[in-house]
């Protein structure tokens, strides 16, 4: 569960075993979503508080089992991925200002949903490297599961205003930690959040696009998460042409936070 790269064969991408993770991670999502379908938006925030608390000790497992095995370089010990996110997100929701909690929650609502589905489906920065029973995998489908659950819940509950401004502030909260990214790639030849380089992302045309030019690369891939809250927020838009009405516009519930 805890061995070295390399000790064991990886799972691979759409083996038997990836398969069935996926349902496995799809039937925790919907089970959990059943049975907290009446949760307020208050009792909402309360579990982001648990989910911060939770994620951010797996995480210091994922570094400490990181350094113990030597695996010291910076892209395997700090958390600066897109998904990595998530975690910065959900403490923030626990934030007293308005400002910096719903930047938190428009991440949790425009990326949590769509970037834990494309990482459940396509694990490559695990699946590829580890055991089925490794805990980097076990750690990667949990997490990946709870942006999703918590994301869906976001739109369930309530728990903030969606709308145009909402996206703006999933915007400058991208930019934010993409900005940081940027700069220690170019200071420490790092890969965060894959804006140096294609490594390990499962779409042959951004790797054609890095052979002719990184620069080009590097603000596909900006813009390409810039544009995810637009995108979401646009589905919602456009179901609601079929009666579907997910987001509300007009009334938010303002929680208390200072329980």
């Amino acid at each position: 569960m805890f061995s070295r790269i390399g000790t064991y064969p990886a799972v691979g991408m759409f083996t038997k075993a990836h398969i069935i993770s996926v349902l496995v991670c799809v039937a925790l999502i919907v089970t959990a979503l059943i049975f907290t379908k009446k949760m307020n938006s208050k009792q909402y925030i309360i579990m982001l508080r648990v989910f911060a608390v939770l994620v951010t000790l797996m995480e210091i497992l994922k570094i400490g089992w990181s350094i113990s095995m030597g695996y010291i370089d910076y892209d395997s010990i700090v958390p600066l991925y897109f998904c990595s996110l998530y975690i910065y997100a959900l403490w923030l929701s626990y934030s007293k200002n308005k400002n910096l909690r719903e930047a938190g929650l428009a991440y949790i609502a425009f990326a949590g949903i769509i970037a834990g589905l494309v990482f459940i489906v396509c694990p490559t920065t695990s699946f590829t490297v580890f055991p089925i029973f490794h805990f980097r995998c076990i750690h990667s489908m949990l997490f990946h599961s709870m942006m999703v659950y918590s994301g869906v819940m976001l739109f369930i509950t309530k728990a903030v205003k969606i709308n145009l401004k909402l996206v703006l502030k999933y915007v400058f909260f991208c930019m934010f930690f993409m900005s940081i990214a940027l700069i220690l790639n170019v200071l420490m030849q790092t890969n965060f959040m894959f804006l140096a380089n294609p490594n390990k992302i499962p779409l042959a045309f951004l790797g054609e696009v890095y052979h002719l030019s990184q620069s080009l690369y590097t603000i596909t891939i900006v813009i390409a998460h810039m544009l995810l809250g637009i995108v979401v927020y646009g589905i919602c838009k456009f179901l609601e042409l079929f009666g579907i009405k997910i987001i509300d516009e007009t009334e938010v519930v303002e929680e208390d936070n200072n329980n």
